[in-house]
């Protein structure tokens, strides 16, 4: 028996990850990297998942506290502080800026947090990004830089994965070899708290050459001890995520949700549901929030670090994808009040035999916009007909 141990990143309360190999099995596990007993247990773990007596759990434990006491002793290089510069030294350093992988909007190695109501369309819109950036096709309107791409699902059963991307696919001008540059990984029922989960993560894809990995839903990775609403647990859960990116080379996109309640009232970076830290650090903010329209319209806003700013915009969900709607307004976001126009309301003013402009100025007072989206919803439902130029109700 050859028990061999990989010792992987020390958190900063002390628990240490570490991966046991034994030929090519593998497995990982973490444990308070002062605590002998844990330390003990976590040898037995490992050496009854490889099937493997445990008469031997002391000596292998204390090889084990050594290579821990060596690594820490060592001050370990991956901790070490890079050197402060003069700024001539940091003017004469050639750094070139980071690839932008969507145009605009987001970086190689960056961070972007995608914000939205429960039920927003956040994951599909995630997955769009993911076979957008992995076929080199617009996203949103925004062009992309191909690159391959790891998408990481945490919420949804691996059949309903499948079908989403199937649909989507088949929507998107996407290139035959696209399966090359997507891979998929599906944990639902394997999630854990981001200290845990990271680690594994970052062991199973370093070297991968992605250039996205879109991890969706982000509270999955909470883990038992982690309150969204402590700014040390959401920075704590956001360095895990920047050190995916610095391990990786990769930049992460995930799905944050809102509070409950109507938004329109707040700052767009104070939508997402908990502490400031989700305002605060990701490189890139996109935030979904409920357009004045009607149901599946919504004002996109794009907070930038690295960016000039960005204008908002509105979109509407027209499945699997948003389509962007340049011709209305971003900044009329649904109040919570009921709406002033209905389709009902409109019927009530068209008289048999009015033209369109007639019957749009009979109407008052609503967009243009507005008015087209609703008699097509009276056509759609049989309450009106259009004979030649003119429209009449329907008998």
């Amino acid at each position: 028996m050859e028990l061999q141990f990989k010792l992987g990143e020390r958190n900063g309360d002390g628990r240490q990850h570490v991966t046991y190999l034994n030929g090519e099995a593998k497995y990982p596990d973490c444990f308070d990297a002062d605590n002998g007993f844990q330390r003990r247990e976590s040898v037995t773990r490992a050496l009854r998942a490889f099937r493997i007596g445990t008469k031997n759990v002391e000596a292998l434990e204390a090889q084990l506290a050594q290579l821990v006491a060596d690594a820490h002793s060592a001050g370990d290089d991956k901790k070490a502080l890079p050197e402060i510069l003069t700024l001539r030294q940091l003017y004469d350093l050639e750094l070139p800026l980071p690839e932008e992988l969507i145009q605009g909007i987001l970086h190689q190695g960056s961070k972007l947090s995608f914000g939205g109501a429960s039920k927003g369309y956040k994951t599909w819109t995630l997955q769009h990004m993911a076979l957008a950036v992995a076929g080199g096709v617009p996203w949103l309107g925004f062009a992309t830089r191909r690159e391959k791409v790891l998408l990481i699902d945490l919420e949804l059963q691996r059949p309903f994965v499948k079908r989403r991307l199937e649909t989507l696919q088949g929507i998107l001008n996407v290139p035959p070899d696209i399966e090359d540059w997507l891979d998929v990984w599906t944990l639902r029922g394997h999630s854990a708290g981001h200290r845990e989960i990271f680690p594994r993560i970052i062991d199973r894809i370093a070297g991968g050459a992605y250039g996205l990995v879109v991890l969706d839903p982000v509270y999955k990775v909470y883990g038992d001890d982690c309150d969204e609403n402590s700014a040390g647990d959401m920075a704590a859960l956001m360095n895990s995520i920047e050190r995916l990116t610095t391990k990786t080379g990769a930049a992460v996109s995930f799905g944050a949700h809102y509070s409950k309640g109507n938004q329109a009232s707040k700052s767009a970076i104070d939508r997402i549901s908990g502490s400031g830290v989700f305002a605060r650090d990701p490189d890139t903010l996109l935030n979904l929030t409920a357009h004045d329209e009607g149901e599946g319209f919504y004002s996109l806003d794009a907070t930038l670090r690295n960016f000039p700013p960005m204008d908002s915009f509105v979109v509407h969900w027209n499945f699997p994808l948003f389509e962007r709607r340049n011709d209305l307004d971003p900044t009329k976001l649904k109040s919570g009040r009921p709406r002033k126009y209905s389709a009902e309301g409109l019927l009530s003013t068209l008289t048999d035999g009015m033209k369109s402009g007639e019957w749009e100025a009979a109407a008052g007072g609503m967009s243009n916009g507005t008015f087209l989206r609703l008699r097509e919803e009276l056509e759609s439902a049989g309450k009106v007909e259009k004979r030649g130029q003119e429209w009449w109700k329907s008998q």
